[in-house]
Formats: C-alpha cells, structure tokens, sequence
C-alpha cells in the first residue's frame, strides 16, 4: 500500500527537514550525503534546541577548541567599542540568525549582505545600525525575512585550504562516526555526488573514544602535513570530548580551515543536540533562542505535539510519525497540499486533541482538515471526545474529513438508535436516516445489552448527497463505502457537535464528516 511506502517516508522527512530549514533553522548539514555514500542508515537529526552561531562558537572555546576570537554585541556603539578592542587586521561583522545564506541576504534597511569585511572599526559601527533591529531575508527565511537582534564582531582570518569535518551518530555503526573530506566549503553537497571518493569515514568505539592513530589518519586524509597534521588531530579529538560533553548527537565544522600563519581554526559550527538529554544540560538548553521559533510550534511543544507547519491548505491531525508522513505523502500525491505535518503521539489525551483542533483551525491557510487515526497505542473514544468538543466550542467552519479505525468498541450500555440530522444541497435541515449500531464483539465479562443474541453492526445507507468532501482524498486515502453495507456516517462539523463521543466509535468503522457542498479539499 501507498501508506506503508518507505520511499514515500524518506521523500516525506526530506521534505520536511527542508521545510525546516526554509524557515531559518541553521541545522542543516550534508552528512546524510555522506553516509549515503558509505551504505549507513539515514539518521534523522531534528534540531529542537536552536542555538546561534557565537553561541556554538562559545562551547567550542570552552571545550579548547580554535576559533576565532569574537564579541557580541545587541546595538551599535556595543559593536563599535568590540571592533576597536579585537584590534584585528581585518574584522567580520555577522548578523546573528537561526538561517543560512547570509551573506547574500538583504535587509529592509537596504543594507545588501549579513556578513561584512572591513579593516576600519568606525564602519563596523555604521553597519550593525542598519542590521540591528531590521529584518534580513535570505533563501532559508520566510519571505518577511526575520529581525537581527545580535551581531558577532569578529577577527578575520584568511583561509589558505578549506576542509570538513563532522563527529554525527550513525545507527548502522551503532554509535558515533567521523566523517571529512579535503574539500569543505560551501559545495560541499557536490563533493558527495562528484568525488565520493574524497569522503573519508572513521567509525569511533564509544569505550575507547578517538584514538590517536585514528585523529592523525582523519587529518592526514583531509590533507594536513607536517605540523599542521598534529594540530589538526588536536582539534577533532577536542571536537568528540565537545561531543560527548553536550550530549550532541552531530558537530560539523565546515570549513576546519588553515590559515597562512600556521593555524587550524574551526571557523563556523553547526552543533545538533540530543533533547532526551535536557535534564542533565540544563545549561545549554537555557542557551536555546526561541525568538524565531514558529509560535505554533512552541505552543504545540507546550501539548506534546510535535507540528510542522508546510504551505498547503489541508491540516493533517495524525497518530503516528509515518502514518502522518504518509497521509501528507497522499495528498500531495493527488493534487492536494498538506499544511502541516502533526503527530499526536501514542499517550494523546483528550486536552491535547481539542488543543491540536486549536492550533488548526488557527491556521488562516487551513481550508479543510482531515483526521487519519488508526487506533492500536491510540484509544479512539479519547480522539472522539475531543473532536466532539473541538466541534461545540470553537464553531468548526471548514470541511472536516475524519477516519477513526482501532480495536476499541462502544455502545455496550445503550441499544438506542442514533439519529442524525444535516443540511443538504438546498440548505435545508433533513433526517438523514435512523442508524443503530451494537457491539461486533462482546466485552470480556458482560454481554451485549442486545435481546437479539447477535453481535453485529448495522448501519443504514445515506443518501448519495450527504457525501460531501473531495472525492479525491476519499477515493485515494479510504474506499469510499456504497450500499448496500456501508461502514460509516457522512455529516457536517455543526451536526458532529450533536453527537455524543460514543456515537463516533465503532469497531473498524471509517468514519467521514464533510461539509456543504462546493468546498473542496483539494480547493
């Protein structure tokens, strides 16, 4: 089946991080390329903990290890009074964002470029007024670009050879690797695909930690001689005790460079940090910038939803990482754009369904929701209790599809028929027929309240005209049900929030709420 496609999930958490790294998150990194290359399982590093760039550089000092020396600093007279202690040759002045591509961004002030050379500490003054507090917009940012709130003064270094370096956990390894190629910089992607054979690999033993021969080899392979591969060695044994340190589950260095006067220097990092470990780096977490964080997605972390938010107009509301990958997959497959990737988790609660509900219909770009749950981990009843109430307090007014299908059953106390009532075509309310539903199954230790004996779920036909969502989610995502035995109901959101939670349940029932004809999902 299409949902079950591991192409479809790769495709899909590509996407995704790429959708991350649009909106300004600096964790990207080509070391999927590379163990590409070298036939290891693709890892998948989703950077919670966001730090800026002068953050990353302070916790490579810490741990001893080269960078160049810098200051920060939030408004210009600061930035001038940094430039003129660096007493450098040269200074770099760098706007501090959470995106890449910054030297070819442009500010609303005008200004061209987030990253300025200059040998005069007077201009660095004059530069970080039309940087601080402006708005800079790069490849990797939203389109309104995003406000610089810091700059890094920095001494600037000339760059004889540039190299790359990363420490990143592979699970086919089972445990940390290093990865470098002679050849860093910015075309670093295109080393992996042209000359894979400039990638070098060392897997490290997590009792032993980097060995000496193992350092002097890496640095010999990324091109070091004589001194210069000593220091290097140096440098990335100090690179894994950082490593080790921070609980980082990825260090890049791109470019560890050499300098003309004798020097290997980390000059810029991208730090990827296991959030399991928070309890015990609690330090580094308070060092987290959530000022460019999606306010959706920190209000969803506060639920214990993980969200994502994409550009389409179809809110996804999933269990399950790759069932919600592969629902996004779907509609996107068949014309649709999903406008967000959610995971409600395996231990969801009622608060956070309705919460989710919240947090969609929020969403301006959002023209219909579909709900997809398949109920193993997931109590059902507890999806429907929120929707219920999601549907009474927050006045649903977009198309809802929803599918609920699981191993939980309900009507064990009632033999009452429901009746339904929704609006047609014409606008007016109509009965749309009287269905009664029994347990399929009975109840370890009760009996099905049904005289009848039979354990059984009827369920009566509806008319053609109640199905009211995008055929094309219905016929590609779930088989649409025709008489003479359907397996589900078709409703609008207003008459959902009539119907008791366990009206909704029913096992292996799919379950479809549409509304008014003329909105379409896929509009």
């Amino acid at each position: 089946m299409v949902l079950h496609s591991a192409l479809f999930r790769v495709n899909m958490a590509a996407s995704i991080v790429s959708q991350t790294v649009a909106r300004g998150l600096r964790g990207a990194s080509a070391n999927h390329l590379f163990l590409d290359k070298f036939k290891c399982a693709r890892v998948s590093s989703r950077r919670w903990l966001n730090l800026q760039e002068y953050q990353s550089k302070k916790l490579m000092q810490e741990s001893g290890v080269t960078v160049q020396r810098f200051y920060v600093a939030d408004n210009a007279p600061d930035a001038l009074q940094a430039a003129k202690r660096l007493g450098a040759k040269e200074i770099v002045l760098k706007a501090q964002i959470l995106a890449g591509g910054r030297g070819k961004g442009v500010f609303d002030s005008g200004l061209k470029g987030g990253v300025h050379l200059t040998k005069d500490p007077s201009v660095v003054g004059e530069l970080a007024k039309k940087m601080l507090g402006y708005s800079l917009t790069t490849k990797q940012t939203p389109k309104e670009g995003v406000k610089v709130k810091t700059v890094m003064v920095a001494e600037a270094l000339d760059i004889t050879r540039e190299t790359y370096f990363a420490i990143l956990m592979d699970r086919a390894c089972n445990g940390p690797v290093m990865v470098g190629s002679p050849q860093g910089g910015m075309d670093i992607e295109e080393v992996a695909d042209k000359t894979p054979e400039l990638i070098f690999k060392e897997v490290i033993d997590i009792f032993e930690g980097v060995r000496d021969d193992q350092a002097l080899r890496m640095a010999a392979n990324l091109g070091f001689k004589g001194p210069l591969e000593r220091q290097a060695a140096d440098q990335i044994k100090r690179l894994y005790d950082l490593f080790l340190k921070v609980d980082a589950t990825q260090v890049e260095v791109n470019p560890l460079g050499e300098t003309p006067e004798g020097q290997v220097v980390c000059f810029d990092a991208k730090i990827n940090f296991d959030d399991n470990a928070e309890f015990r780096q609690k330090a580094v977490f308070a060092m987290d910038d959530m000022s460019e964080s999606d306010p959706t997605e920190m209000e969803a972390a506060k639920w214990d939803l993980k969200y994502i938010g994409l550009d389409g107009n179809i809110a996804c509301f999933v269990n399950g990482a790759g069932l919600a990958m592969a629902t996004c997959d779907i509609i996107d497959l068949h014309g649709g754009k999903p406008a967000n990737f959610l995971d409600l988790g395996g231990g969801v609660k009622e608060k956070q369904v309705y919460e989710a509900f919240k947090l969609l219909t929020a969403d301006p770009k959002v023209e219909a929701i579909l709900v997809n749950i398949f109920g193993g981990i997931v109590n059902c009843a507890i999806i429907a209790n929120g929707i219920t109430k999601a549907c009474r307090e927050l006045e649903l007014k977009v198309p809802l599809v929803v599918r609920l299908e699981g191993q939980h059953y309900c009507f064990w106390d009632t033999t009452r028929p429901v009746t339904i009532r929704d609006q047609c075509a014409g606008g007016q309310e109509d009965p749309v027929r009287e269905w009664t539903a029994h347990c399929s199954r009975q109840r370890p230790g009760r009996r099905c309240q049904e005289s009848c004996g039979r354990h059984c779920q009827e369920v009566v036909a509806l008319k053609p005209s109640i199905i009211l969502t995008s055929p094309f989610v219905l016929s590609c995502l779930f088989p649409l049900l025709s008489p003479p035995k359907p397996q589900g109901m078709y409703t609008n959101p207003s008459a959902l929030s009539n119907l008791s939670p366990s009206s909704l349940i029913m096992n292996n029932c799919n379950i479809y709420i549409g509304a008014p004809l003329g909105n379409d999902l896929a509009s």
